[in-house]
């Protein structure tokens, strides 16, 4: 009787342990996400007398994520972003590309931290006139990837990025200030990680 419990207690550890480990899916190779959202932009032109770019404007938001895993507790990669919101004849985009930093504080577990730093430009226009603006952006952000089976999880999410030095042109005439867009968006994603 002694022998029947030890063996199924034995059968059992062998079953669980790997169906743990296939829960914990390590991260391993290239990874790839993608998502869409809700996003909150605001811009800041201190010297934009006479512009009314107006409070911060909701709009549609996303982002692209690709690279590779350097560690299960670390990816490095690039990312872009979009936010888009056209309203009272104006279009307004905001779009961002830059290298990022995937940190998983537990590599087994699915929180997430990001870091990333590159490019952004911004573009408030009409059938008249063109704002645009290029300069630095650095973000930060957290997720969590939920499991959804074949190596793929569901990710919702939460970014903001703040941008520094983005000189303003107005028509293609350099306003001689800075448009500095920031956008904090929240949304869902894909992640193939």
């Amino acid at each position: 009787m002694r022998t029947s419990h030890c063996s199924l207690l034995v059968a059992a550890l062998l079953v669980a342990v790997p169906l743990a480990a296939q829960q914990a899916s390590p991260r391993q190779g290239f990874f790839f996400s993608i998502g869409a959202g809700s996003g909150s932009a605001g811009v800041e032109c201190p010297d934009c007398d006479g512009l009314d770019l107006g409070d911060r404007l909701t709009g549609i938001a996303g982002y692209v994520r690709l690279g590779g895993t350097v560690s299960p507790g670390l990816q490095v990669g690039i990312e872009g972003t979009g936010w888009i919101k056209n309203s009272d004849g104006l279009e307004r985009r905001i779009a961002t590309a830059g290298v990022v930093f995937v940190l998983y504080p537990v590599p087994s577990g699915g929180f997430w931290l990001k870091g990333t730093a590159g490019g952004v430009r911004a573009v408030i226009e009409n059938d008249v006139a063109a704002l645009v603006g290029e300069g630095l952006m650095f973000g930060g952000g957290a997720g969590f990837d939920l499991p959804l089976g074949n190596g793929a999880a569901l990710t919702p999410y939460i970014s903001y990025f703040a941008s520094t030095g983005t000189g303003a042109d107005l028509n293609g005439i350099s306003l001689g200030t800075d448009l500095n867009p920031n956008v904090l968006q929240f949304g869902v994603g894909i992640t193939i990680p």
